[in-house]
């Protein structure tokens, strides 16, 4: 054998070597994105059915039966549903850039949704009264106020996790297995439970009543 067809050889097993190293790096940082989903998703899955079982609550108050008041949880639960069926999609597939940016939307949706509830409260007077309705209407509101700090926690991991990877995707030469493989960069969800969004301050108000 010839030294150019050697060299050729020692060439293309270090060009192979290198690209089952990448993709299976790609693969790996890829894994870690959907690791660092879980723990969000199940916070995001509680925060929306307590949203839902906050309506349900509210809904059984005669204060609540006016117009105003049934309009307003008609949207949050009509914001409940659409949060829970884009964590749906999500959850297939974390990495997804779409499907995590929907995700982002709906639970922005889902916040504008919570908000007129603080002012509600605090604007009819003995809108809470009633003890067994105002001690479920508050487990729920602290409820939703811890599932935000959980959300705040864990997002920042899942941040760093599509950071990880999409440095990965981007980078040369990675970017040319990443580009053959179907990598894409995936996106961090943005707009979901600010660290002190509606809920808290809710609970807040609910407090200041006691």
């Amino acid at each position: 054998m010839s030294t150019s067809r050697i060299v050729f050889a020692a060439l293309s097993a270090l060009l192979l070597f290198w690209g089952v190293g990448a993709y299976n790096r790609l693969v790996s940082l890829r894994s870690a994105v959907t690791v660092a989903w879980a723990p969000i998703d199940a916070q995001l899955r509680r925060r929306q059915a307590l949203a839902f079982d906050l309506a349900t609550a509210l809904a059984e108050l005669p204060a609540m039966s006016d117009e105003v008041g049934r309009s307003t949880l008609q949207t949050l639960v009509a914001a409940t549903r659409q949060a829970q069926a884009a964590a749906d999609h999500a959850q297939v597939r974390p990495s997804s850039a779409g499907a995590i940016q929907s995700l982002g939307l709906a639970e922005q949706v889902l916040d504008g949704a919570l908000r007129p509830l603080r002012v509600l409260i605090g604007a009819r007077a003995g809108l809470l009264d009633e003890p067994p309705i105002a001690e479920r209407v508050q487990a729920l509101l602290h409820g939703l106020q811890e599932a935000d700090e959980q959300i705040s926690f864990t997002r920042r991991v899942f941040k760093e996790a599509v950071a990880s990877f999409n440095a990965a995707v981007h980078e040369l030469p990675t970017r040319l297995v990443a580009s053959a493989f179907g990598f894409r960069p995936a996106a961090p969800l943005q707009g979901a439970s600010p660290e002190r969004g509606p809920d808290s301050q809710l609970v807040s108000s609910f407090g200041d009543r006691r």
